[in-house]
């Protein structure tokens, strides 16, 4: 079974037992459980249900695994003749589901 559903203006696939990354939830702790209700696809062994946009009754259930962080993302501004070069870095924060059922 496999879904695809909504959550924080972002769109992702999920299957059961998949482990997705996506940007931080605050507020909630490690090991607590949270329910996805805007869910615009899902595929079962071939009966495919597509929402207008959201499917009504599909709920995913999905535990939250541990907060981290990115691999560091470095980028790079320089002039030309001018002698200026700055070198920036950036960790952007995630928090790691492990999708437990999906149900329609």
């Amino acid at each position: 079974m496999e879904a695809i559903f909504e959550l924080l203006g972002y769109q992702y696939k999920a299957s059961l037992n998949w482990d997705i990354y996506i940007p931080l939830l605050k507020g909630y702790n490690k090991g607590k459980n949270i329910l996805i209700k805007k869910i615009l696809f899902i595929k079962n062994n071939g009966l495919i249900i597509n929402g207008l946009p959201y499917i009504n009754r599909g709920i995913i259930k999905a535990k939250i695994l541990k907060h981290i962080r990115d691999k560091k993302q470095i980028f790079l501004k320089s002039k030309k003749r001018k002698g200026f070069k700055l070198k920036k870095g950036h960790r952007q924060y995630l928090t790691k589901l492990k999708i437990i059922y999906i149900e329609f």
